[in-house]
C-alpha cells in the first residue's frame, strides 16, 4: 500500500469510526419523500426523511436524503408519517367470558387463547399501534404475550400490563391480608406494572389494594362505580379509565337520591342515568376535577365504548362494526353479543332514545377534562387498534379536542404518561423506531389513522394489509 492509500485507509478508518458513534454506519434504511407530522409540536414537514439503523431513528430531515450506496431506500411519496400509536386501554389477551356456578355463586373468567392474543397483536400493529397499555389481563397470559413478542415468535406492541383484575366473583379475588399479599406478589413476579382494582370493590377493599400494590411496586389503575373517584384519589389511586365517574357522591340532591334509588334495579341502565342528572359546575364535580388536576392522574376514557352501550339498538348501522377484524373465531363474535345484549335486557326505546342524548354529555365530559388539564390517553377497551381505535380518535375530536392534540394524546402524550418518552413516542434521533405511515392526512379528516399502509416498529417494516393477511396464518 502506498503512502495516499495509507493516509485514505486511516481517514476511512476514522471516519467509519465517527460514523459508527453516530449512528451512521452499517446498512440502514431510508425512508423518504412523505409529510412528516409532529403531534408535540404540531408540525407539518413535507419532502421529509428518516434514517432507520437497527431498531433505532439515526436522522430524522427534510429534502434530498443523504446518500449511501449500502442503504436502502423506500420512496413514500405521498404518505403521512407520524410516532407509532398508542391505545392505552387494549385487552390484547382476552378471551371469551366464561361462567361457572361455584358453591351456589357465579364464578366469571377470560378464557385464555394464546392463537387469539397473537390475532389481537397482529390486527393492533396493523393499525399502526406500536405501545399499549393493557389494564387487565390473566397475569400468566401476559407474560406469555412479552416472552413471545420479546422472542420475535409473534408480532405486535409492546406491552406494559395489569394482570388479573380484583373484583368479586372473579379468580384470585383477595378476601383477606393474607390473599391480597400472595396474589399481588404473584403479579409482580410475573411482571406485571399495575393491579386492576374493579367496580364491585368497597371502600375498603379499595383502599386495602392501593395499599397491597404499593407495597409490591405495582402502581394501580381503577374502573369504580360506587367508590367516587374523589374518595379513590384520597386513597391514593394512580390512575382511572372509563368516562364513567358514576358514584352518586358526585351528584347533589334531589338528583343523587333519585339516582340511587334508580340503581335498585342491577342494569347498565346508570350509564346514562348518571350523565342525565350530574352537573358539570357542581361543587362535587368541580372538586373531582381539581383534584384530577392537582393529583396528576392518567385517564384514559375509551369514548367509544360509551357509544357502543348507547347506541346498541343500532349496532348494524356503525360503519364499522366494533369488532372488526378483531377475532377470528365466530364463537367469539358470538359471545361478546350475548354478553352486549344482557347487560342490554330491559332497555326499552325510551331508555335506547335517552341514552342516545347523553352522548353529547359523555363528549361534554371529555372536552372539560381537556380543558382543565387532565392528562388523558386515547384507549379503547378492545383489544388494540382495530376500528375502535380509529373511532376513538374521531370521537375525542368530536368533542371539541384539536386534532393535532387527539394525536399527541395517541402518541407522544401516551408515551409521557407510561413513562416510555425516553425510548419511543416522537420521531427523534436516538429513539426506537416505531412509525407509521399513513395513507392519508388524519388533520384533514381524523379517521385517516385508520388507513395505515405501513408501520414500522423497533426498526422492522410491515405492510398493513400483509399483517392482517397473517391473522388467517398459523403460527409457526
Amino acid at each position: 500500500m502506498n503512502h495516499r492509500n495509507n493516509i485514505a485507509a486511516r481517514i476511512a478508518s476514522v471516519l467509519g469510526l465517527l460514523l459508527a458513534a453516530t449512528g451512521w454506519s452499517q446498512e440502514a434504511t431510508v425512508y423518504h419523500g412523505f409529510t412528516r407530522l409532529d403531534p408535540t409540536n404540531a408540525t407539518v414537514t413535507e419532502n421529509a426523511f428518516v434514517v432507520v439503523q437497527g431498531d433505532r431513528i439515526a436522522r430524522v430531515g427534510d429534502g434530498a436524503p443523504p446518500r449511501n450506496d449500502d442503504w436502502n431506500y423506500v420512496d413514500m411519496s405521498g404518505r403521512y408519517a407520524l410516532p407509532g400509536f398508542f391505545d392505552t386501554h387494549a385487552h390484547v389477551t382476552i378471551g371469551p367470558l366464561k361462567v361457572e356456578v361455584k358453591d351456589g355463586a357465579p364464578l366469571f373468567h377470560f378464557e385464555v387463547i394464546h392463537d387469539l392474543h397473537r390475532h389481537n397483536a397482529l390486527i393492533a400493529l396493523a393499525y399502526g399501534v406500536t405501545t399499549i397499555r393493557n389494564p387487565a389481563g390473566d397475569a400468566e397470559a401476559n407474560a406469555h404475550y412479552d416472552e413471545m413478542i420479546e422472542s420475535g415468535a409473534w408480532l405486535g406492541p409492546e406491552a406494559v400490563h395489569a394482570g388479573d383484575l380484583f373484583n368479586p366473583g372473579f379468580p384470585h379475588y383477595p378476601r383477606n391480608d393474607a390473599e391480597w399479599e400472595r396474589e399481588m406478589t404473584r403479579q409482580r413476579d410475573l411482571g406485571m406494572t399495575y393491579a386492576k382494582l374493579y367496580s364491585g370493590l368497597t371502600e375498603q377493599e379499595l383502599a386495602r389494594g392501593i395499599g397491597a400494590a404499593r407495597t409490591h411496586g405495582l402502581k394501580t389503575i381503577a374502573h369504580l362505580d360506587g367508590v367516587s373517584w374523589t374518595r379513590a384519589m384520597e386513597l391514593g389511586i394512580d390512575e382511572l379509565t372509563h368516562a364513567l365517574p358514576t358514584s352518586a357522591d358526585l351528584l347533589v340532591e334531589p338528583n343523587r337520591s333519585e339516582y340511587i334509588a334508580s340503581r335498585a334495579a342491577p342494569d347498565a341502565k346508570f350509564m346514562y342515568r348518571w350523565f342525565e342528572l350530574v352537573d358539570y359546575d357542581s361543587a362535587p364535580f368541580q372538586n373531582m376535577l381539581r383534584m384530577l388536576v392537582e393529583k396528576k392522574i392518567h385517564v384514559d376514557l375509551t369514548l367509544v365504548t360509551s357509544e357502543i352501550v348507547y347506541f346498541y339498538d343500532r349496532i348494524d348501522e356503525f360503519e364499522h362494526h366494533p369488532l372488526e377484524h378483531a377475532y377470528p373465531d365466530p364463537a367469539f363474535l358470538e359471545n361478546w353479543e350475548q354478553s352486549m345484549s344482557a347487560s342490554h335486557f330491559g332497555w326499552s326505546e325510551d331508555d335506547y332514545r335517552r341514552a342516545h342524548a347523553a352522548m353529547p354529555k359523555v363528549l361534554e365530559l371529555a372536552k372539560r377534562f381537556h380543558a382543565a388539564g387532565v392528562r388523558l390517553s386515547i384507549g379503547t377497551d378492545g383489544t388494540g387498534g382495530g376500528p375502535n381505535f380509529v373511532r376513538e380518535l374521531a370521537l375525542h375530536v368530536q368533542a371539541g379536542i384539536p386534532a393535532w392534540e387527539v394525536l399527541r394524546l395517541a402518541t407522544s402524550g401516551a408515551a409521557e404518561r407510561l413513562r416510555l418518552a425516553d425510548r419511543t413516542g416522537t420521531l427523534a434521533r436516538g429513539l426506537e423506531a416505531d412509525i407509521v405511515f399513513l395513507n392519508g392526512d388524519p388533520l384533514q379528516n381524523i379517521e385517516n389513522v385508520g388507513d395505515v399502509d405501513t408501520v414500522v416498529q423497533n426498526g422492522r417494516a410491515y405492510r398493513a394489509a400483509e399483517l392482517i393477511e397473517m391473522t388467517v396464518t398459523p403460527a409457526n
